[in-house]
Formats: C-alpha cells, structure tokens, sequence
C-alpha cells in the first residue's frame, strides 16, 4: 500500500496486509507526527554525522529523513518481519543497509568510517537502560545520539546527579552532555503507547567528568544511589568498614550525614579518588 507514514490508517493498513500486529514486548509503536519527524531532521542536520546507527526503524519513517542526512545509514532491526517490510521500501537506496540483528550486539566500531558514528532511536522501555549502557561502552566509536525514551527516563538522566536522578543518568551524564529537545505525546504514535515520551540528545565529551578511577567512582555512585535515603557515611559501609569511610570522607572533605544524591559532580569525584586506594582499584 502506498501513502504517507504519517496516516496512521496507512500505517494500520501496511501492517495488516503484511500480517503484522505490532508486539509491545518489543516496544512497537511507529511515529507517525510529522512535527517530531521534522524536529529530528533539524537535530541531524546540525550533527552533520556521516554514518548513522538506526535502532528499530520499523517501517521507515525516521529512515526516509535519515537517509537524505547521511552518507551511509544502517537500520538494525530485531523483527524480521519489519526488516523485510523496510527492505520492500528502501532496499535500493544506495547508501542504506538493513539489518535483522539485536542491536545489543552490534560493535558500533564496524560502521566508523570517515568519523564517529551518529546513533538515532526509538527505544522500548524493558531495554532502555541496556541500550543507553551499550552506548556508552562505545563511546570511542560514538559522536553522539538522538534518542526517543520514555519522558521518566529522559528527565532523570537530565537531572543526574540529584534528587531527582539516577545512577544510570550519572553513567550517561559522566561522558556526555544531554539536550532535552522536546516532548514526544503519546498521541505520536500508533498505536497508542500508555506512556509519553521525551526527544532527547546526547553528545560525547571530549574527556569525561570525573578524573578519579573510572571503577571506583562508580562504585561510590551505586553505593549512594542503591541506598539513596541513608546518609552517606552509612552507604559507603556497602563498600568499605566504618573507619575507612569516616577516613575516605574527611580526606575528601565531605559531610557524611549528607544523602548522596546532594553531591555535584566534582564532590562525587572527590570521594571517588579518596575512597579508590581503599577499594585496591586505583
């Protein structure tokens, strides 16, 4: 069926001719505004990447900008039945490759060619965090990445570190800095997902946050953020005895009734190099 992928009814249409009712296991709601599409073209066109790493393309609404932005787009697709539908698509497009793989185990280095790779997706909630990991484990092949989530998770990683952050956003903040672009509604998609989402980006720092012991400084991370209610002296107990974290506190010059989630970057850092030689991993 022809016609414009911002119809839901055309959407509706393609997927039952092909048989095809979209699964929420693997997070399948296909955008269909044409303001968000518009605002991710702006977004790449001012990344002016040359590869882009598409996760979950689905049947090619944000394929059909991303393929007039870059030189060489690959669209890793997970249900083969979408793949072959994009495939019937765009498959003679020159600079686009479509593969049937799990994204998690793509290595992003396979795709740098004359710069980092850009990364663009949709991503369904039960692998969120996974896939954020997975970007930054890659980071040396990675310049950046424009990424539709759950608004919940977009704002804690925007607030990370803080009351209202996460651990996982401290990871992701650490090495990059992050732009909210703008709110994705429910409404967006089809069909309908329960939740609404958040536009967001991501761009890789040059050197990342913290200059202590990357193993360290999140161990002290984990330990603050897993007992976040507790005052820190008593949280840092999960990873050294009492004495040695009084000790670890004083030398870094932090109040130890304080919660974790009180500490900016550069205190988490500072703990981190004190505490570090007394986990023997600096």
């Amino acid at each position: 069926m022809t016609g414009s992928l911002t119809d839901r009814r055309v959407v509706r249409a393609i997927l039952s001719e092909a048989g095809v009712r979209p699964s929420k296991q693997l997070g399948q709601n296909f955008l269909v505004d044409p303001g968000v599409l518009n605002d991710i073209d702006e977004v790449v066109v001012r990344a002016a990447p040359d590869t882009i790493v598409e996760i979950g393309p689905g049947l090619g609404a944000v394929t059909d900008v991303l393929i007039r932005r870059a030189r060489k787009v690959a669209a890793i697709e997970v249900d083969r039945r979408l793949a072959r539908l994009l495939s019937d698509r765009l498959g003679d497009h020159e600079g686009l490759e479509i593969l049937n793989e799990d994204v998690l185990q793509i290595d992003l280095a396979d795709y740098v060619d004359q710069g980092p790779v850009y990364v663009v997706g949709s991503l369904p909630y039960r692998i969120t965090a996974p896939i954020l990991k997975w970007l930054i484990d890659q980071r040396q092949a990675l310049s950046g990445a424009l990424l539709i989530t759950q608004t919940e998770v977009a704002e804690k990683v925007f607030a990370s570190p803080g009351k209202d952050g996460t651990a996982l956003g401290i990871l992701v903040r650490s090495y990059a800095d992050v732009e909210l672009v703008r709110r994705v509604p429910r409404g967006c998609f089809a069909p309908v997902p329960e939740v609404d989402s958040t536009l967001w980006s991501l761009a890789l720092l040059s050197r990342p946050r913290f200059a202590s012991d990357a193993e360290a400084f999140f161990a002290v991370v984990r330990a603050l953020y897993g007992t976040r209610r507790k005052m820190i002296r008593r949280a840092l107990r999960t990873l050294l005895p009492a004495e040695s974290a009084g000790t670890a506190l004083d030398e870094a010059g932090i109040d130890g009734t304080a919660r974790g989630e009180e500490l900016d970057f550069e205190q988490l850092d500072r703990l981190a190099a004190a505490v570090g030689p007394r986990l023997n991993v600096s």
